[in-house]
């Protein structure tokens, strides 16, 4: 559980980012060897997947979750494929009510509200099971680099206000991959938010190109004048402190915490005691 670093998302030439270029061609030299000794396998459904090609902080879940609201109301069945990251089971299972964020990662609970979940780094396993429990179709929160499973459809999020960042490869930027490579795969790009960066250029105009937001609140109104002490354990935390601005909050203090990060009883108090203040 890791913060992003600030030089992600400054130019090319900043210090650190020139500093890490080498290990950046490194990186993608293992990922290409990475691809070519694993085999891709077909799952017995068919598979979405939603992926990006920053690390974290894009909005996958939220569009995940959409997509089965969407599927679900038109007569599918599906089911999420993920990782279960920063979970301490390993195993391809189904995520449970009884389980805990610390077990199968918090994202994987967020899922599990919405449809049925599997975690664990063997998708293929994971979608036969999910085969066998009545899903007729997958939607694999995150993943797009994962080339152990076909995808039959994979969208790309882009958050309009963090685009590509310094739009280098890991570790000089926050890229997984070579954006050309990436978009090469794509059959859909989601762009969230205002596209502050006219990522939409970047598109090839044989991708298909949506544009989405986020609706924080039912009720508009609801932080609208309050003093507000804002706290998030996310990739990219500054996307929730815009939302609560946007509803007219009045932020007196942003506190970050790592991405999914789990938070303990002493964070708490802690958030309390300032909140008081």
């Amino acid at each position: 559980m890791i913060r992003a670093p600030n030089f992600w998302y400054k130019r090319k030439d900043s210090f650190f980012s020139i500093l890490l270029y080498p290990a950046s061609i490194l990186f993608r030299i293992i990922t290409k060897i990475y691809i070519l000794i694993n085999k891709t396998e077909n799952s017995p459904i068919p598979v979405i997947c939603i992926g990006n090609l920053v690390v974290g902080g894009a909005g996958k879940t939220p569009v995940a979750m959409k997509i089965s609201n969407i599927l679900k109301k038109t007569g599918y069945k599906p089911h999420f494929l993920t990782r279960g990251y920063a979970g301490t089971i390993k195993a391809n299972v189904q995520v449970l009510p009884n389980h805990l964020p610390q077990e199968v990662g918090d994202e994987s609970m967020i899922l599990a509200s919405e449809a049925p979940t599997w975690i664990g780094a063997n998708k293929i396993r994971s979608s036969f099971l999910a085969s066998k429990n009545n899903a007729d179709c997958v939607i694999m929160d995150d993943g797009f680099q994962n080339p152990t499973i076909k995808k039959n459809f994979s969208i790309i999020i882009i958050d309009g206000k963090q685009g590509f960042g310094n739009r280098r490869v890991l570790p000089a930027g926050p890229l997984r991959e070579s954006i050309g490579r990436g978009l090469k795969r794509a059959n859909a790009v989601i762009i969230v938010g205002d596209d502050e960066l006219l990522i939409e250029k970047l598109i090839p105009s044989s991708i298909p190109c949506f544009k989405a937001r986020f609706d924080v609140s039912k009720n508009e109104e609801i932080f609208k004048g309050k003093e507000i002490t804002a706290f998030a354990g996310i990739a990219y935390p500054a996307k929730f402190f815009d939302s609560l601005k946007s509803q007219g909050a009045k932020l007196l203090k942003k506190i970050t915490f790592p991405d999914h990060y789990i938070y303990n009883e002493k964070d708490i108090l802690k958030l309390i005691e300032i909140a008081n203040n």
